[in-house]
């Protein structure tokens, strides 16, 4: 793009720095929607094709002083993204082509598939089938369609490498300072300092291990988060994979491709659905509703709809026909019910399901995480020295998604699910959130010329007619109204 033509002749001097306008704590897919939002100097996602096409023009004339911007993470961008959908062989991403991190643009992933002739790469979801959504332009016009885990870190690998930042490889122990003025401490002995600050951490607690494998040795159980041990699975193994989502049926998968003995247990029937979350909240029709639906209760009846509207996990139509398949073909079972270590040796265990007595080598736990912030010692730190009320393990944010009273301060991904909705730790509810960040650090400001109505991007570029019409007078009333 011709804006970063001219940023990128400043960022040598940029990465030398250690002050900085914002600093993004987490190089996970959140970590790069707020590098994005911070950085690109609007969003045709907010624009009309009139309003974006004055910007581009305005944006020409614009003095350019790109924003010095850090992110710090312990490992390079994605690592853990990557790390995932590798050691369980994730071929096409659950969320539809509009659900990505560049916020410049939500239909840039479909036009990167295109230029690179990777069409190919994005899958129909099936979502289209509902009439409900059917009409919808960004439907017919495939931006519901799943992109390849290839397609997507191409496309976010090709973002990295445009939006001009530091990267800083490090743990972050502790922010300290004053609301603008913060000092990030990091576990290399580094010290940066930032005006305004981004958590983007992920996963929002500890990983969940069912109480029903606490009598079990660490060698004989593991959650799924434990890549390399998803990567030892051995053939002929009796495996036991317990959870009710997405990964779930992933991990057992996979342990059926390894050709394992597989039983995939879960405390309720699998439920079938295309996203993690209704359509609803995609339909833009619609999802503003939710949303204000959901931001009208009080933060613990958040957390119920979040559970409710999450409902503990679901499946997408892809992955439920293959575990049919799979299951129809031996090696694979699945059932329904509670699970009861009945006993176990030093290399196998036994356990009762729906009444069953079975036996297994290995116990794998897709339960995912619990919320509880407080576990991780970053956001520990932070509610100690500036305490925030908590719901369900969460830190209630502002609207703005600002940690309590510092206004510069501020949390994006899963951590902000009772500002952003249950989809928060998703590619979605990143997108909004970065949005959102970006909007309140004032960002977006240049759009808006109050000296001129003319030049007010977002605004009616024909108001100042408006001044003109005021002086007319017509002939035809004499009491100064006007006839509708």
């Amino acid at each position: 793009r011709a804006f970063w033509a001219l940023v990128r002749s400043s960022q040598r001097h940029i990465m030398s720095e250690t002050k900085y306008d914002v600093c993004i704590i987490g190089a996970g897919p959140g970590g790069l929607a707020a590098l994005s939002a911070v950085l690109e100097p609007f969003s045709n996602d907010h624009l009309s094709a009139m309003q974006a096409s004055r910007a581009h023009v305005a944006l020409r004339q614009q003095k350019v002083r790109p924003l010095r911007v850090c992110v710090i993470d312990p490992k390079p961008w994605l690592t853990m993204w990557r790390s995932r959908f590798e050691s369980l062989e994730i071929h096409w991403l659950r969320s539809p082509a509009v659900a990505h991190p560049d916020i410049f643009d939500a239909f840039s992933l479909q036009s990167f598939a295109m230029t690179q002739g990777r069409e190919g790469e994005l899958l129909d979801s099936g979502a289209a089938d509902s009439k409900d959504v059917r009409g919808l332009f960004e439907v017919s016009g495939g931006a519901w369609r799943l992109p390849s885990n290839g397609l997507f870190q191409d496309f976010c690998n090709e973002l990295i490498g445009r939006l001009p930042h530091h990267f800083h490889k490090a743990n972050v122990e502790d922010i300290q300072g004053s609301d603008g003025n913060f000092t990030i401490v990091t576990d290399d002995g580094s010290t940066l300092t930032s005006a305004a600050v981004v958590l983007a951490l992920g996963v929002p607690g500890l990983r969940v291990m069912p109480a029903a494998l606490a009598p079990l040795p660490e060698h004989l159980t593991f959650h799924t988060e434990e890549v390399e041990r998803l990567a030892a699975l051995l053939p002929s193994q009796r495996v036991l994979v317990i959870g009710g989502g997405l990964t779930a049926i992933q991990a057992a998968q996979l342990a059926h491709r390894r050709g394992c003995q597989v039983v995939l247990c879960s405390r309720r029937p699998l439920t079938t659905r295309h996203f993690d979350v209704d359509v609803k909240w995609f339909d833009r029709r619609r999802a503003l509703g939710c949303h204000f639906e959901f931001l009208s209760l009080p933060s613990e009846e958040r957390v119920r709809m979040i559970k409710e509207t999450r409902g503990g996990g679901s499946v997408p139509h892809l992955y439920m026909e293959d575990l049919k398949a799979r299951a129809a073909a031996g090696g694979l079972e699945v059932v329904c019910g509670e699970v009861e270590v009945v006993s176990h040796d030093s290399t196998t265990f036994q356990a009762r399901i729906d009444g069953k007595l079975l036996s297994f080598d290995m116990a794998i736990s897709a339960c995912g995480h619990r919320p509880q912030c407080t576990s991780l010692s970053l956001v520990n730190g932070l509610q100690k020295r500036f305490p925030v009320p908590l719901a369900g393990g969460l830190p209630v944010l502002t609207q703005d998604l600002q940690w309590g009273s510092l206004s510069k301060l501020f949390v994006i991904g899963a951590l902000a699910a009772l500002q952003v909705g249950p989809d928060a730790g998703n590619l979605m509810g990143l997108r909004r959130a970065a949005h959102v960040v970006a909007i309140t650090l004032d960002l977006r400001c240049w759009l808006k010329d109050t000296g001129s109505v003319v030049g007010n991007i977002r605004g009616n570029q024909y108001a100042a007619l408006a001044a003109l019409s005021d002086l007319d007078t017509d002939d035809d009333t004499t009491d100064g109204t006007t006839e509708l």
